[in-house]
């Protein structure tokens, strides 16, 4: 499917994008933006093959989110270690994460349908992408450093609303594996 191909893409960058930034990490990392941008387009690409095809499925549901986690969390570090990104924000982002990561594995595990990510988490990661290039090119602070606290913001609103929705999946949802263990154990007493 086109959908995958393009997540699947997008992880395949993660190494490039990483070689160039080090590289190219004293002067303006031309290659490595280049392969950013190329990512966040596959990133768009992703989600418009999904939806114009029909190409929606519990693969792509894992997959694009994944892709997007390694990409930003792979760059944001090496932000951090070669270009002096904030660690804080990507500490935040990383903390963010790795819950939304072992929630999802909870809900493959359980057989539960995975909640897609919101809104804000979207506009998390547009917002992480634009501030990344702005760590890459020489971008004033005037414009860089209210991005910088809108990312933050984000990256709260976000997790409340995640967690929201998964306190809400949680308490209103039987998972497909324990309900089929409560018909099989129904069906046995009435046997």
């Amino acid at each position: 499917m086109l959908a995958n191909f393009f997540s699947i893409l997008r992880i395949a960058l993660i190494p490039f994008i990483l070689y160039y930034l080090k590289k190219d990490a004293n002067g303006l990392p031309l290659t490595a933006l280049i392969l950013l941008l190329v990512a966040i387009l596959s990133d768009a690409a992703d989600g418009y093959a999904a939806r114009r095809f029909g190409q929606g499925s519990l693969m792509g549901s894992v997959l694009d989110p994944l892709a997007d986690k390694l990409l930003i969390a792979s760059a944001g570090f090496a932000l951090v270690w070669w270009y002096n990104f904030p660690l804080w924000l990507m500490g935040m982002l990383a903390c963010r994460d790795l819950a939304i990561l072992a929630a999802g594995l909870y809900l493959l595990r359980t057989r539960s349908p995975i909640i897609p990510a919101n809104r804000f988490g979207k506009y998390t990661t547009v917002c992480m992408a634009t501030l990344s290039i702005c760590y890459l090119t020489p971008v004033p602070l005037v414009f860089r450093d209210p991005l910088l606290y809108l990312a933050a913001v984000l990256i709260v609103i976000s997790s409340v609303l995640y967690l929201r929705a998964l306190y809400t999946h949680c308490s209103t949802s039987t998972p497909i594996a324990t309900h089929n263990t409560q018909q099989s154990d129904s069906s046995k007493r009435t046997a």
